[in-house]
């Protein structure tokens, strides 16, 4: 039979020695991150950044994170106006908390995504997001955090119909890289984090920023 519970914390332990209250962590590690994106950025911009340092617990993204064409003014007012949101993969959209009311797409999941990929040699994420971008991506707001050719796709789809502004943070070895600089010289309004590191939890967080901005839409 088992013996009574030890109390809990263990006393002398790690977590009642070193532990804070649920509250107090989030609060104060969301107030460093904001601390430290604050040293470069401004206002809006700032807790965009910081989100995304928070989400990672690692200041060393503020070396890598590129804003050009003004990435929050422009997604919060096309949200406002009810634009779609398009996202690479499942796990970027579970990641979204504000998302009752609002039109949002996986690319990957797009019915005939993998038949297009078959036959175009490519991977089911771009073809998705060729399959997509009509309804969900032109005029809406894109994040691209798990598949870099998911990206290549839509830098040529944006070419005839440009979306609002276009979050990515894919990782990867072989092309992430090049398609992210290849986003950041495109015009295209853009939240980048540069190299090949990223990850579709970062391209939550910042939709999560995005969407904290903006009242849900009406209907």
């Amino acid at each position: 039979m088992r013996g009574p519970l030890t109390p809990w914390p263990v006393p002398g332990g790690f977590l009642e020695r070193l532990g804070r209250r649920p509250e107090l962590i989030e609060d104060r590690s969301r107030g460093l991150a904001l601390a430290l994106a604050g040293r470069r950025w401004r206002g809006a911009e700032a807790d965009l950044v910081a989100a995304l340092v928070y989400a990672a617990g690692d200041p060393s993204l503020l070396d890598l994170v590129r804003l050009g064409g003004d990435p929050v003014g422009r997604a919060r007012r096309a949200l406002a106006r009810g634009a779609p949101l398009l996202v690479d993969v499942r796990m970027v959209a579970a990641g979204i908390r504000r998302r009752a009311g609002r039109r949002l797409a996986v690319a990957v999941t797009a019915p005939g995504a993998g038949a297009l990929a078959r036959r175009c040699g490519t991977t089911r994420a771009a073809a998705g997001m060729r399959l997509r971008w009509d309804e969900f991506g032109a005029g809406g707001v894109v994040a691209i955090g798990n598949a870099p050719t998911a990206l290549l796709a839509l830098l040529d789809l944006a070419a005839a119909r440009p979306p609002a502004c276009v979050v990515a943070t894919c990782p990867g070895l072989q092309l992430a890289a090049a398609a992210k600089s290849a986003l950041a010289a495109s015009g295209l309004s853009h939240l980048v984090v540069s190299g090949t590191r990223g990850g579709s939890g970062l391209a939550a967080a910042a939709l999560n920023v995005l969407l904290g901005g903006v009242g849900e839409p009406e209907g």
